[in-house]
């Protein structure tokens, strides 16, 4: 997978991610009973902990949590009791045994990368200089951001949850919209709040392209009003997170009313036995363990979208037609009831030159009628220029950087999503994802495109129609 992050004047950033879906059709789920074979070398993903998952009928789900509260050898690290999940630790064999005998599927809660890990070099900002101000963020522009803000639509009243590998609450452009009272980590020994030492971080550099404020000094997101709360579901250190950090992230944000999700993160499984993170490495998990994994997110996604919070996500940097893989599946990417977004970008941008065209889909974009929602700016990296093709946001300290990926997609979607719930109120995720659907600009042609789904976003059009 490449990834690089230079100087803000060149490439100061590729982050790849995975993530996506539709609300009004089903994934295809099937192809669990193909017969593969699966390298014996191939290793598993670490794991500390254990998922304990119980049938979703509250009977169950009592019933299960009563064993393991009265169960010796065991102690638990969280419990999510409303979609019948349980994080355990033990090294008890016997005991695992005894749960199963219980009817409770017991999985490794496996740590994964759904971010890749990247090194940067942060860039000074010169005084007086605002990017936007200057053309650097053509996503803006791409999506007609700034007409929608002209009418006076800017976000104020909505909420985004974060789930992501933290933020820097402190940043200049981040800190008019932080609520540092809901942000929140489920990351051991990692706060919400990202560590001085560390530049560019990928949860900060998501918040800037949804929400950073109007303040003159840096940039400004697609809704400069909306409220943001970080959920730290990986580490900032390494993008890893095990799947209950998630899971307990989605759970959180629907208790708490957002109105918004962001997940740009994600990874590809093989239902026979495979699984690549989001660094290209692959692992094998054995295939009986799949189908609850997938399970298991959907009933916190379910959770959620039951609560009325929208789940947008990034459908990955992979360039795969998803179109007839039936035996892959991407999490969050392949569940229902998350928006899918795929990556759009210019060719060679520089800033002022007329009759540039925003929306060739990236070079990299995971793609298919039947993953693919709607498309954003993500930015690309194969271009003469491609340092100004990529998307400028935030970064720690009151750092900036470019970066390019469909999970710099997906917060360009998340932000238009908050303009819409702040125009109407309450909406239901359902009436949301058709509203974003709906004021597309088919771009590519009428019908559902491979590359951009139902079209590239526009918040205009999503606040006037």
């Amino acid at each position: 997978m490449k990834r690089s992050i230079t100087s803000v004047w060149k490439l100061m950033g590729l982050m790849l991610f995975a993530g996506a879906t539709l609300v009004s059709c089903e994934k295809n789920e099937d192809g669990f009973e193909e017969a593969e074979v699966v390298s014996a070398e191939l290793a598993e993903p670490s794991f500390t902990n254990y998922l304990v998952i119980s049938k979703e009928d509250e009977t169950s789900k009592k019933a299960a949590l009563n064993f393991l509260k009265n169960a010796e050898n065991i102690s638990i690290v969280r419990a999510l009791p409303e979609i019948g999940m349980t994080v355990i630790n033990t090294k008890d064999a016997s005991l695992l045994a005894k749960a199963r005998e219980q009817n409770l599927t017991v999985i490794p809660d496996y740590e994964i990368k759904w971010i890749p890990t990247a090194e940067a070099t942060e860039a000074s900002l010169a005084d007086g200089e605002y990017f936007y101000g200057i053309g650097y963020m053509w996503g803006l522009d791409a999506i007609s951001a700034p007409a929608a803000w002209d009418l006076g639509f800017t976000g104020k009243g909505a909420s985004v949850y974060v789930l992501d590998s933290g933020i820097d609450p402190d940043h200049y452009d981040l800190a008019p919209n932080v609520n540092t009272e809901l942000s929140i980590s489920f990351i051991a020994n990692e706060s919400y709040v990202v560590s001085d030492d560390i530049g560019f971080n990928h949860g900060t550099h998501v918040a800037g392209t949804i929400a950073a404020a109007d303040t003159n000094y840096g940039i400004i997101g697609v809704a400069p009003e909306a409220e943001l709360v970080a959920v730290k579901v990986l580490s900032e250190r390494t993008g890893s997170g095990p799947f209950s950090a998630i899971n307990a992230g989605l759970m959180y944000a629907g208790d708490m009313g957002a109105d918004v999700v962001n997940m740009s993160l994600g990874a590809t499984f093989r239902k026979s036995g495979w699984l690549t993170d989001a660094d290209g490495n692959d692992y094998h998990i054995p295939a009986v363990y799949i189908r609850d994994i997938i399970a298991a997110q959907q009933r916190a996604v379910n959770y959620a979208v039951s609560k009325g919070t929208t789940v947008i996500a990034s459908a990955g940097n992979d360039a795969q037609n998803y179109d007839g893989l039936s035996s892959y599946i991407k999490l969050p990417g392949g569940l229902n009831n998350v928006v899918t977004v795929s990556a759009t970008a210019p060719q060679a941008y520089y800033p002022g030159l007329p009759d540039q065209n925003f929306d060739i889909p990236s070079s990299y974009t995971t793609h298919g009628r039947s993953l693919i929602d709607v498309a954003a700016p993500g930015g690309d990296f194969d271009g003469p220029s491609y340092g100004l093709d990529g998307i400028l946001s935030a970064g720690n300290n009151n750092g900036f950087y470019f970066s390019s990926g469909t999970s710099m997609a997906a917060p360009h979607v998340s932000g238009v999503a908050a303009l819409i719930i702040a125009k109407n109120g309450k909406m239901s995720p359902k009436e949301v994802q058709r509203q974003l659907e709906n004021s597309a600009d088919k771009v590519d042609g009428n019908g559902k495109s491979v590359f951009l789904g139902q079209g590239r976003i526009n918040a205009l059009r999503a606040v006037t129609e």
